[in-house]
């Protein structure tokens, strides 16, 4: 598995349902990272942070499609706002 630290930029829905797809940019070194979450809790997750705030570490591995299949996140920053809705891990 490979791991990319960055910063959160945006995050978009592509499928939801029982098995929702999200779609999440981050940034690592001036360098723009495509991930993609197909775990219903990461996904529930990422969507009630807010942009341009956390940096994630991210583990997973690239798809045919040039995106990273996101497998475990880790929010690096942590403040008060994790502290109340717990972190992924």
């Amino acid at each position: 598995m490979e791991t990319h630290t960055g910063l959160l930029t945006h995050v978009k829905v592509f499928k939801e349902g029982n098995y929702p797809i999200t779609g999440i940019l981050m940034f690592e070194n001036d360098e723009c990272i495509n991930c993609v979450i197909k775990d219903r809790y990461l996904s529930k997750y990422v969507l009630s942070l807010p942009m341009h705030k956390y940096r994630l570490e991210v583990q997973g591995r690239y798809n045919e499609r040039g995106q990273f299949n996101i497998k475990k996140m880790r929010i690096i920053n942590i403040d008060s706002y994790i502290a109340i809705i717990g972190t992924p891990e």
